[in-house]
């Protein structure tokens, strides 16, 4: 499994929309995409996917479905792109083809981050670091 870290920066400081960007890059070429957040930003993200962008329908929907992408409270077993809006979230036990976790300009945040690179590491999995402009 590959897990990339996008470290925002410059221009990107708004997790919601880089993970519009990170959807929309994957869409429809991967057809299974998971988004995990909180409530309150799965809402502005379920907002955002109706408007961006422009001149693009991104299918999705919030909550357990079988649409292309998944707007979850929590990880599903599996999915072949899962996108984690939440550092705090348990670190998932299904099975991903690719796993994204977006890390905000905040310095408390990115500590739990740090911590989630060492738990995807010692899982064995493939890193990369990604830093956003």
């Amino acid at each position: 499994m590959r897990v990339d870290f996008y470290e925002m920066g410059g221009r990107f400081t708004d997790p919601l929309y880089v993970a519009g960007v990170l959807v929309s890059k994957a869409w429809p070429a991967t057809r299974d995409i998971a988004i995990v957040g909180t409530p309150a930003d799965l809402a502005k993200l379920d907002d955002q996917l109706w408007e961006m962008p422009e001149g693009r329908f991104l299918p999705h929907e919030r909550g357990a479905s079988s649409a292309p992408i998944r707007l979850l409270d929590a990880a599903p077993d599996e999915a072949d792109i899962l996108i984690n809006l939440d550092p705090a979230s348990p670190l998932p036990d299904g099975r991903f083809q690719r796993v994204l976790e977006i890390v905000p300009p905040d310095e408390a945040l990115k500590r739990k981050l740090r911590e989630r690179w060492m738990a995807w590491k010692e899982r064995g999995a493939e890193l990369q670091h990604h830093v956003l402009k």
